[in-house]
């Protein structure tokens, strides 16, 4: 009898880790991340700037962009410092929360 090993069975394995709890929190975090790097990246690229001209009008670094816009920190950006990125090339920030029909909108202000 031969046993399994990691690489055998991709969607078996996939099925295992998404039963564990931390694993999926872990995958739920990394999408968000995801989004959060895509959305700086498009704004950034819609305004025509470097990560370093978006950085100087952030008064942050250019490697906090970057650690953004590609997804490299282990944790989300926090929600002040993604708002005051943003908020210096013009966008404001909201946050929806929605249930079922309900959705409730607040802008975060500067």
């Amino acid at each position: 009898m031969r046993n399994k090993h990691i690489g055998s069975n991709v969607i078996d394995t996939i099925t295992e880790w998404e039963k564990d709890p931390a694993f999926k929190k872990a995958v739920d975090e990394h999408i968000e991340k995801a989004k959060l790097a895509k959305m700086l990246k498009d704004i950034r690229e819609k305004e025509h700037l470097s990560q370093s001209q978006l950085a100087e009008k952030a008064h942050v670094s250019q490697s906090v962009i970057a650690r953004i816009e590609t997804n490299a920190s282990r944790t989300l950006p926090r929600l002040d410092l993604f708002k005051k990125i943003l908020q210096s090339v013009g966008y404001e920030t909201f946050i929806v929360a929605r249930k079922g029909r309900r959705v409730i909108k607040a802008a975060l202000s500067a």
